[in-house]
C-alpha cells in the first residue's frame, strides 16, 4: 500500500489548503517543538478514522467533542485558530483533510474527511475563541472514491468507514500509525499481555490459531452427530444405549471441567503476574528505604526555606510603606543639614566694619564741591582719578550704611529665627542614624533571603538527585518509593493475601485435573465397552465416527503446529528484533543488552539500562513483528509515526531512520531530532530509499518581533527533498 499524497485544510495548525506529495521508501518531516509534526499526525488519522490524539486525553473522536476528551478540549479546537479568527458572523469555513492512497492491487483510493464550521455570534475574539456556543460545527462528512472493476465508484457515511475498515483493520492500526508516547502501551516489559496482544494483530500467528479453533470447535459437534445416529441405529439395545449416555455425560463434564480449568489456570496467571510484579514493588521499597528517608526530610527542608522565604516577604511587604520608603532620601537629608548650618554660620556673622566715615560724607561732599583736597591739595575736579575715587567711597559709605541699617532692622526676627533652627538642627542628624537603621533592616532582610536562596538552590540539587534515584527505582522495579512507601504494610498484606489466593487455586488446579482424568478414564472404558460391543455384533460405529476420528488426529496436529508456529515465532521476532537493535545501538560503546522473549510472551527487563535502549528495544520489537507479517502475508502497509525517537540521541536517531527505510516499503516519520547541519542529514539526503524530506516553519501574522498569539500563528511546509 502507498500514500501519495494528503491534503489538509484549514486543520489544526494549518491555515488554508496544504498538500504534501510522498513516495515509496522514508518520508521525513522535520520540525521543533511546536512546528506542526504532531498536527500533521492528527490529520492522518483523523482523515481515515475520525480521531485526534491529545497529550495526557488519548484519541478521541471530533464528532464526539469536549465530551470523547473527558472535557479538556472544546468542540471547535481541532480548526485552525485563523481560519476562525477570520470568520465573520454568519459565514461559513470548511475544515478538510483529503488523502490519496494505492493499495497492494494497484488500485486508486480517495479518502476525504471534512467539517463546516458557522460563527453564530462576536463579543469578541478573546472570548468567542473559549466558548463553543460562539461557533457551530458540524460533524464529519466522510467520503470515499476508489477504483474497481466497473469504474470508479463512490461511497458515503458508514459505506465510506467500512471500506476504510478493510483498508487499514482496528487491530494493526495502533502498530503502522503511532504517537512515541504510546509506546509503552503497545510493548510493556512488565506485561507480557502487551506482545501477546501485538502478535495477535500484527502476525500470521492467528491463522494456525483459528484453524486449531475451527478443528476443536468442530470435534463436539461431530461426537453429537455420531452418538444420535448410533442411537437411532441401536434403539432398542439397552446396553449400548447405557453407554452412549455415559459417553455424552462423561463428554460434557469434560467439556464444563475443562471450561473451569482454563478459568483457574487464567486465575492463577493473573495471581502470579500481580504477585512477580508486587514482590518486585516489594523489594524496590525495601532497597529505597533509606532514599525515602532522605526524600522527606529533603522535601521538609524545602518547605521550612520556602516558609522561611514567605514570612521574611510578608515583613517586607509590610515594612516597606511604614518605612523603607524612605531608603534613597540620605542625599537629601545630608543637603538639609548643609543648608541649616550654612544659614546658621551667616546668621552669626554682622556686616563687617568697614570704617568708611573717614573722611566723613560732608567732607567728601565739600571735597567734590571745592574741586580740591583739604588734605593734600589734589586737583579733584570733574574728570580727575581723585574725582572717581571720592564718588566711589561716598557710594561705599551709602552701601554700608544701608546694610547696617538692614541688620539692625531684621535683628529681633533674626533671633527668633535662629532659636527655630537651634532646635531643628540635629534633626538631620537623627534622621541619617535612623536612615542608616532602616537600610541595616533591608540589607539583613536581604541577606537572609539570599542565604535561604542558597538553601533552596542546594536542597533542590540535592531533590533532583533523590528524584533521579526515584525515576531508577520505577524503572528497575515498577514501584514509586515515596508514594508507595505508606502503603507497605497494605502491599505485604496484599502479597500475602494473594500467596493465599494462590494456593487455593493450585489445590483447585490439582482437583480440577484429578476430576478431569477420572471423568476421562470413565469416558475411554466406556467408549472401549461400545467398541467391543461394536465388534461382537456390529452396527456400532456410522460414518461420523470416522470423521471425529480424522478431526481429533488433524486437532492435535493442528495444536503441535500452532504451539511449534508460535515458539518459532516468537524466536524469529527476538532473532529479527536484535537485528534491529544491533542497526540502532551500533554507534554505543558501553552496555546495551540484548531482547530477550520467552516462550510465556514475557520480555526480560534489563535494569542495568536506560530508557533510551528500552525504547528502542520497543521499537525494534515492533519492527520486527511488522517486518515478519509483511514477508508472511505479503501485506505492506505503510509505517507513519510521530516522535518514534524522542528518547533518542541524535546518531541514534539516524540509525533508527536508516532501519525503518529498509524495512517498509513506505514510511511517514514525522521528529524533531534531526539536525539538518549535521553529517548525519547529509548522509540521509542522499540515501536512496530516503525520497521525500519536509521541513515544518512557522508562519506568523503579527508585527516582527512581536509574540504571536495562537490565532496569528501556522504551520508552512518547506520541501527539503523531492
Amino acid at each position: 500500500m502507498l500514500i501519495r499524497n494528503i491534503t489538509i485544510e484549514n486543520f489544526q495548525s494549518y491555515y488554508g489548503i496544504q498538500t504534501l506529495e510522498f513516495s515509496k521508501g522514508l518520508n521525513l518531516v522535520i520540525g521543533k517543538n511546536g512546528k506542526g509534526k504532531s498536527k500533521l499526525f492528527n490529520a492522518f488519522y483523523w482523515v481515515l478514522f475520525g480521531k485526534i490524539y491529545g497529550s495526557g486525553i488519548g484519541w478521541c473522536s471530533t464528532n464526539g467533542l469536549p465530551y470523547s476528551a473527558k472535557n479538556l478540549m472544546k468542540r471547535h479546537e481541532f480548526i485552525n485558530q485563523k481560519a476562525l479568527y477570520d470568520l465573520q458572523v454568519g459565514n461559513n469555513v470548511q475544515t478538510r483533510v483529503r488523502i490519496e492512497l494505492e493499495n497492494d492491487k494497484g488500485l486508486l483510493f480517495e479518502i476525504e474527511r471534512s467539517v463546516i464550521i458557522q460563527r453564530l455570534i462576536d463579543n469578541g475574539w478573546e472570548i468567542d475563541k473559549n466558548h463553543d456556543n460562539a461557533w457551530n460545527v458540524s460533524d464529519y462528512i466522510i467520503k470515499v472514491a476508489h477504483d474497481s472493476t466497473t469504474g470508479t465508484k463512490f461511497e458515503e457515511g458508514d459505506a465510506a468507514e467500512d471500506c476504510i475498515n478493510e483498508l487499514f483493520p482496528e487491530g494493526i492500526r495502533n502498530y503502522i500509525w503511532f504517537q512515541g508516547e504510546s509506546l509503552e502501551r503497545l510493548i510493556n516489559f512488565r506485561d507480557s499481555k502487551t506482545l501477546k496482544a501485538a502478535v495477535k494483530h500484527i502476525s500470521y500467528y492467528p491463522f494456525y490459531e483459528n484453524l486449531s479453533n475451527i478443528i476443536t470447535c468442530s470435534i463436539p459437534e461431530i461426537e453429537k452427530i455420531e452418538t444420535r445416529k448410533i442411537k437411532e441405529n441401536n434403539k432398542y439395545d439397552s446396553t449400548i444405549k447405557g453407554l452412549i449416555s455415559t459417553i455424552e455425560t462423561r463428554r460434557g463434564l469434560i467439556a464444563n471441567e475443562e471450561s473451569n480449568k482454563i478459568k483457574i489456570e487464567e486465575h492463577i496467571r493473573t495471581i502470579n503476574i500481580a504477585l512477580t510484579d508486587d514482590d518486585t514493588k516489594m523489594k524496590g521499597l525495601a532497597s529505597y528505604s533509606g532514599l525515602v528517608s532522605k526524600y522527606e526530610q529533603c522535601k521538609q527542608e524545602i518547605q521550612a526555606v520556602m516558609s522561611e522565604l514567605t514570612n521574611i516577604d510578608n515583613y517586607q511587604r509590610e515594612q516597606l510603606p511604614k518605612l523603607w520608603l524612605l531608603r534613597g532620601i540620605s542625599p537629601m537629608i545630608e543637603k538639609c543639614e548643609g543648608i541649616i548650618k550654612n544659614h546658621t554660620e551667616e546668621q552669626d556673622t554682622a556686616p563687617e566694619k568697614k570704617y568708611l566715615d573717614d573722611p566723613s560724607r560732608a567732607k567728601l561732599e565739600g571735597i567734590l564741591r571745592d574741586g580740591k583736597c583739604f588734605v593734600c591739595g589734589s586737583n579733584t575736579s570733574d574728570g580727575t582719578d581723585a574725582h572717581n575715587w571720592v564718588l566711589h567711597r561716598l557710594k561705599e559709605q551709602e552701601n554700608y550704611l544701608r546694610e547696617r541699617e538692614e541688620y539692625e532692622n531684621n535683628i529681633e526676627f533674626s533671633k527668633k529665627f535662629e532659636r527655630f533652627i537651634g532646635k531643628i538642627q540635629d534633626y538631620p542628624n537623627l534622621l541619617l542614624i535612623s536612615l542608616s537603621a532602616i537600610d541595616k533592616q533591608y540589607k539583613d532582610s536581604e541577606e537572609k533571603i539570599e542565604k535561604l536562596m542558597i538553601s533552596r538552590r542546594k536542597f533542590e540539587k540535592q531533590k533532583k538527585e533523590l528524584d533521579d534515584q526515584i525515576e531508577d527505582a520505577k524503572r528497575k522495579y515498577g514501584v514509586d518509593p515515596v508514594k508507595q512507601a505508606q502503603n507497605f504494610g497494605i502491599l505485604d498484606s496484599t502479597i500475602k493475601i494473594s500467596r493465599n489466593s494462590l494456593e487455593k487455586k493450585q489445590r483447585e488446579l490439582t482437583a480440577s485435573i484429578q476430576t478431569l482424568t477420572k471423568y476421562k478414564a470413565e469416558l475411554k472404558k466406556a467408549e472401549e465397552d461400545l467398541e467391543k460391543i461394536s465388534g461382537k455384533q456390529g452396527g456400532v460405529k456410522v460414518e461420523e465416527t470416522e470423521w471425529k476420528l480424522i478431526s481429533v488426529f488433524l486437532g492435535d496436529i493442528c495444536k503441535r503446529v500452532q504451539e511449534n508456529a508460535r515458539i518459532d515465532l516468537l524466536h524469529n521476532i527476538e532473532f529479527q528484533s536484535n537485528e534491529f537493535y544491533k542497526q540502532f545501538t551500533q554507534h554505543d560503546s558501553g552496555y546495551k543488552g540484548t531482547v530477550k522473549i520467552n516462550d510465556d510472551y514475557s520480555i526480560e527487563f534489563d535494569a542495568n539500562l536506560n530508557p533510551g535502549h528500552e525504547d528502542r528495544k520497543k521499537l525494534s520489537i515492533i519492527n520486527a513483528m511488522l517486518s515478519l507479517n509483511q514477508k508472511a502475508m505479503n501485506t505492506f502497509y505503510p509505517f507513519i509515526s510521530d516522535a518514534p525517537s524522542s528518547n533518542f540521541d541524535i546518531p541514534t536517531t539516524h540509525n533508527y531512520l536508516l532501519g525503518v527505510k529498509d524495512v517498509f516499503d513506505q514510511s511517514i516519520i514525522m521528529t524533531k531530532d534531526v539536525d539538518v547541519e549535521s553529517e548525519y542529514y547529509q548522509n540521509l539526503k542522499q540515501q536512496n530509499k530516503v525520497s521525500r524530506i519536509f521541513s515544518l516553519e512557522s508562519h506568523l501574522y503579527c508585527p516582527e518581533g512581536q509574540d504571536p498569539e495562537k490565532h496569528e500563528v501556522s504551520t508552512d511546509v518547506i520541501i527539503l527533498k523531492k
